[in-house]
């Protein structure tokens, strides 16, 4: 049932007390949905939405406009995307809100994605993966040039995981002046290295053009927050191949789609085969006794038969086919024995 507009308290309050609300549940986002009559307000605790509150659509608008203000946006444009951040919320000093807005015909609807100002303070072995695949990223990461791709849906754990893998760098007491990293912002601040945070909107200092900057700069450890496009693509493979270690993350899914969507884009296979060095595929799921969610992860350290491999130019299928004889590399395989052991249950093995 939805309240009656006099029953909620002023909107200030109401937001600040929701936002309070979600930190309190574990919630990784709060979503502001507009209807015709009512707004919803809901949150994803665990992969899983819940209802937080309805209030009528006047209302709703006005918590827009606040929540856009609290996060240095523009309250009356309204017709357009925008994103911001909320910095500090009274109480609430260790997190840090995204807030995503974007026009639909009832109104703006808002994501509100919530970080941990700790986040990213992991190391590889306090993420959560089984020990075999905490190997795998240690022994990709010896390599001191090659590009390390990262992939999975949105929310997996993947900066998490790349944090970690650059916290190790420095652990092996890689010269922090030789890291930059690329972001779009930047997540996480870690003291030494050079961090860049690329402002949204900017044709001309984007992902490509920080990139090209950076290698003049005598580094050694790329992180790029995100391969977006083809030239960004083009740069890192370029990158890897004159002696540089390149950690990014790329949307394909699994590992058999990172290498079948590079060859789509029209890398020539040798290039592509010589320039990669690994690639991990990532998610969160259920843990099968219900109390929330571990990472697992898929991992391949390219060897001198991948490349090989790849040479030929072979199929999406053909690539397939090969990673499932590599069950490290193959998600799918990784759930099944996790699934086995009873660390997760046998549905999310589909869920994949």
């Amino acid at each position: 049932m939805s309240r009656k507009k006099e029953e909620i308290n002023e909107v200030p309050l109401f937001c600040d007390a929701l936002l309070k609300r979600a930190v309190d549940l574990g919630a990784s986002d709060i979503y502001l949905l507009p209807g015709a009559e009512e707004t919803a307000f809901r949150c994803r605790v665990n992969g899983i939405q819940h209802d937080l509150d309805r209030v009528p659509a006047a209302f709703g608008v006005q918590c827009t406009a606040r929540f856009k203000v609290m996060a240095g946006m523009l309250s009356y444009r309204s017709q357009i995307a925008q994103d911001g951040a909320i910095r500090h919320v009274p109480g609430l000093g260790k997190v840090e809100f995204r807030v995503a807005s974007m026009p639909t015909i009832h109104g703006e609807r808002l994501t509100i994605r919530l970080f941990d100002r700790r986040f990213g303070q992991e190391s590889l072995d306090e993420l959560g993966f089984q020990d075999e695949m905490t190997a795998t990223l240690r022994a990709i990461l010896k390599r001191p040039t090659g590009l390390v791709i990262l992939t999975g849906p949105t929310g997996c754990g993947k900066t998490t995981t790349i944090y970690a893998m650059l916290r190790e760098l420095l652990v092996r007491e890689e010269d922090p002046s030789s890291i930059i990293t690329i972001e779009d912002p930047v997540e996480c601040e870690i003291d030494g290295i050079s961090q860049i945070s690329l402002p949204r909107g900017d044709a001309e200092w984007n992902y490509a053009a920080a990139l090209r900057s950076a290698l003049r700069h005598d580094v050694k450890t790329l992180m790029i927050g995100e391969m977006r496009d083809r030239e960004v693509v083009k740069v890192a493979l370029d990158a890897a191949l004159t002696g540089h270690r390149i950690i990014s993350t790329y949307h394909a899914g699994d590992i058999p789609s990172v290498f079948a969507r590079l060859l789509h884009q029209g890398f020539e296979p040798f290039l592509v085969g010589a320039a990669v060095s690994g690639v991990v595929a990532q998610r969160l799921v259920h843990t099968a006794d219900g109390n929330g969610r571990i990472p697992i992860a898929a991992a391949l350290a390219v060897t001198d038969q991948w490349r090989d491999f790849l040479a030929e130019a072979p199929s999406p299928a053909a690539i397939r086919d090969r990673i499932s004889d590599t069950p490290e590399a193959d998600l799918e395989s990784v759930a099944r024995s996790l699934s086995e052991t009873g660390i997760i249950l046998e549905k999310e093995v589909y869920l994949l």
